[in-house]
């Protein structure tokens, strides 16, 4: 493995080299949270995980499960994906079409023409606002003129109409759009809530546009309190790693570059990143820079890994 870089990702938020599809809950029955979601992607909004919100802890690895799940029902699925990492006191629905728009017009461009005769064209109901010499034609999309509001924003009517016209847009090339929204949490007054109405209506209406959103444990008391959504989105709590988990997260990685780990090392490894996904991932960096082109990771190169990414575990667990 000489001059091979750490296939190990230690920083918050970054999707992992291998991702740890964690058990969802007590529901044996499913083989992970990422495999429970494109399953009912696939199903359509008739599935009750449909619509799903992942809340936990920092560093449990919320947003690599978010971009797994996006990546999968990309590949899996063919659908469009469109991820927002929502910032502090946000109004995220004024852009929402935008973004939409935009990850449809990437996951389909041959459709561009049709998707603008078909929904631009009538997904806004406010005044227009047309550059000077653009045309509306199918042919043409870049042109198609946004229609705001007179704050500046589309209204909330006309958010849930041009989801509709996007969601029958996918239907019709069998496909579905995803939207994402980490750490939603941070919106603005009433914004969660509106999301959770808008899912109600989209999947009372049977369109495959499904939301996924994430936040901390104070989020899902967020979902709770409102009530009159929550039948409609799926509420999912994130554990900790477990031993064999973290055995996974490390091994399997290494694996694949040809390098093993000795038992007494990733037993130690997984000790002391108990069971934190991040940590996992900078341990793994830091036991794997330190084997320095060997083919096995050595106790020795463990320990070293706990001296530089956490002293005061090192000195608990020798």
């Amino acid at each position: 493995m000489t001059n091979v870089p750490p296939p190990y990702r230690p920083l918050r938020g970054a999707e992992p080299p291998h991702f740890v599809d964690r058990a969802e809950g007590e529901d044996i029955c499913e083989s992970g949270v990422v495999a429970g979601s494109i399953a009912a992607f696939a199903a359509g909004p008739c599935d009750p995980r449909f619509h799903r919100l992942v809340t936990s802890g920092p560093a449990m690895g919320r947003t690599a499960l978010l971009r797994a799940i996006g990546h999968e029902a990309a590949r899996r699925l063919g659908w469009a994906v469109c991820f927002h990492s929502c910032q502090p006191k946000e109004r995220a629905l004024g852009s929402l079409a935008a973004e939409i728009e935009s990850a449809i017009l990437r996951r389909w461009p041959v459709h561009a023409g049709r998707f603008a005769s078909e929904v631009l064209a009538f997904g806004y109901r406010a005044t227009p606002v047309v550059p000077v010499g653009a045309h509306l034609h199918p042919s043409n999309p870049l042109a198609v003129p946004q229609f705001l509001g007179l704050d500046g924003e589309i209204s909330w009517a006309t958010l849930k109409q041009f989801c509709r016209l996007a969601g029958l847009f996918a239907r019709s090339l069998s496909r579905g759009v995803l939207l994402v929204f980490d750490n939603a949490e941070r919106l603005g007054g009433g914004e969660v809530e509106s999301l959770g109405h808008l899912a109600r209506a989209l999947s009372r209406d049977g369109l495959p546009v499904a939301l996924l959103l994430s936040g901390g444990p104070q989020l899902a008391e967020r979902f709770a309190r409102a009530g009159n959504f929550t039948g409609c989105v799926w509420p999912t709590s994130l554990d900790w790693f477990d031993d064999g988990e973290a055995r996974e997260a490390l091994i399997v990685p290494a694996a694949e570059r040809g390098v093993d780990f000795d038992e007494e090392a990733l037993e130690l490894l997984c000790d002391a990143a108990v069971g934190s996904p991040l940590e996992v991932q900078r341990l793994g960096f830091a036991a794997w820079s330190a084997a320095s082109g060997s083919e096995l990771i050595s106790i020795a190169d463990a320990r070293e890994a706990l001296g530089l990414v956490a002293p005061q575990v090192a000195d608990r667990a020798s």
